[in-house]
């Protein structure tokens, strides 16, 4: 029988590297071999702003080995995506249609929040202690080579992420020049990176008592090599093993390292921006033990891949941290809690309800259902004009799992759903056909379970929702006066019947 194998092709800032999985009868993937090739994508683009011609050339010489290695197997599907390098570069398009025609390969450039979502799944699936971990107190930082994700998990829930551009590599190459003119390079450094994560302390949630740090990155398997420990194993090792190999980086110029201990040219200068990066975080949270899993990109998106098209059981759900991150938001920017819940659950019911002739999906819902959570957010910056402020928070924010088009429909829903008109604006207009369709359908169900709660008190005790062949049955049982939310229904429920083609009907149900 022959063997279900997969590639995975990762174009990252520092490196390319080629991931072969054996994917085995019940969708669990294998690493059978990895071929990795050192590249200076990050450490030019990142200052240039654009891919090079040389560059171009460089990253097309790896995909032709990287062929050669998936013809040698036999693999036939190969997965290919590169992230921050590619994704920063104004010439990002033109360059992934170069490379398409040259070698034939056709990457998908990731974003921030995709890239953190396959990291993040990559631990959850290679740390068999993770469950365990975040019942308490548990910070995850992914220290990327153009940027810092820090993730917060406590009581099992996820808490809060954030995103600093604070990556090792685009450290190092903004205070580069600063080594000729001071003596004091490692004092600069540390303030630089400080200054930053005070930041982020400044916005993370307050009250979380640590007892994890879980740190993960492409630089981190040569300090584990310092430490006498194996790059491509789980390692856990105390705050002071942490700190032992923390001075002797900070002792060591890039050099030493490389000639001493044999570090690659291009990693060795970026070892100490990354411990600093832990240290300040170490000394924050006050942790006494440093979880440090071989997880990679690759291994995250195999996993994903698997869970769709292979029956592999993921250990968590992603899209539930996903609903706690954004009821999180909600709650950093005061919305109503009791209303939005109200509004997620009556548009989850409509949903259901209408879905066999809304041609809508399971991940169309998912958007729906974070647009309703998301909804009120934009009062915390304008009451009257809190959908154009709701849209700008989105739009930045950070929700690991959503990619940038996933976020920008959730961003629209939430602009046009007050709107009596949405045809008429002119960022409705310039969307594609496709997205016009989705954004229309979604914001219809929106409209109809926030006109329910028009008054903000959750009048309807319950909420039962029909599709019946000539009309949409919703009945509110209440005991209240509902003449508010039957007006605003009224007003608001013409542009489901316009956009799904049924007729929505409100009926009140007097409880006693």
């Amino acid at each position: 029988m022959a063997k279900n194998l997969v590639a995975v092709i990762d174009i990252g800032s520092l490196t390319a590297r080629l991931k072969i999985y054996e994917v085995g009868s019940d969708g669990t993937p294998k690493e059978i071999e990895t071929v990795r090739m050192f590249t200076s994508l990050g450490t030019r683009s990142y200052l240039a702003g654009v891919i090079e011609p040389e560059q171009l050339d460089e990253i097309c010489d790896c995909l032709r080995s990287f062929d050669i290695k998936c013809k040698e197997y036999r693999i036939t599907r190969v997965l290919c995506v590169a992230t921050s390098a590619l994704r920063d570069a104004r010439n990002r398009d033109v360059i992934v249609e170069q490379i398409r025609i040259r070698t034939g390969f056709r990457i998908e450039v990731i974003d921030n929040s995709m890239e953190r979502f396959y990291q993040n799944m990559a631990v959850r699936e290679r740390m068999p202690e993770f469950k365990n971990l975040i019942k308490e107190g548990t910070m995850i930082l992914d220290i990327g080579a153009s940027s810092l994700q820090a993730t917060v998990y406590d009581k099992s829930d996820f808490i809060f992420s954030q995103n600093m551009v604070l990556g090792s590599l685009r450290i190092y190459e903004m205070l580069s020049d600063l080594q000729s003119k001071t003596t004091h390079y490692e004092d600069v450094l540390q303030e630089f990176i400080a200054q930053d994560l005070d930041d982020y302390h400044a916005v993370e949630p307050k009250g979380i008592v640590y007892k994890s740090l879980v740190a993960f990155g492409g630089e981190l398997g040569f300090m584990k090599r310092l430490l006498d420990l194996v790059p491509n194993e789980n390692s856990v090792i105390t705050k002071a093993d942490f700190l032992r190999v923390y001075d002797y980086l900070f002792n060591n110029g890039p050099q030493d390292l490389s000639l001493n201990d044999h570090i690659p040219t291009n990693i060795a200068p970026l070892l100490l921006p990354s411990a600093m990066i832990i240290k300040n975080m170490l000394e924050y949270t006050g942790v006494d033990t440093i979880y440090l899993p071989q997880a990679s990109l690759s291994d995250g998106i195999i996993y994903n891949y698997c869970s769709k098209y292979s029956g592999y059981k993921l250990s968590m759900k992603p899209e539930d941290d996903l609903i706690r991150a954004a009821r999180n938001v909600a709650k950093r920017y005061k919305s109503h809690k009791k209303h939005i819940e109200f509004v997620e659950n009556t548009a989850m019911d409509i949903f259901d309800a209408s879905a066999k002739i809304t041609g809508l999906t399971g991940r169309d819902k998912l958007l729906l259902r974070i647009s309703a959570i998301l909804h009120e957010t934009g009062k915390y910056v304008h009451e009257r004009e809190h959908n154009e402020a709701a849209y700008a928070l989105i739009k930045y924010t950070d929700l690991i799992g959503l990619n940038s088009e996933e976020l920008d429909v959730i961003a629209l829903v939430v602009r046009l759903y007050p709107k009596q008109n949405p045809y008429e604006t002119n960022f409705y207009q310039k969307l594609n056909p496709a997205k016009k369709v989705l954004v229309s359908k979604l914001t219809a169900i929106l409209r109809i379970a926030d006109a329910l709660d028009a008054s903000h008190k959750q009048k309807s005790k319950s909420v039962t929702v029909q599709l019946n062949p000539e009309s949409l049955h919703i009945v509110c049982n209440s005991d209240s006066d509902m003449s508010f939310e039957m007006w605003s229904f009224e007003h608001r429920s013409g542009l489901f019947e316009e956009i799904i083609g049924i007729r929505p009907e409100l009926r009140i149900r007097r409880t006693i």
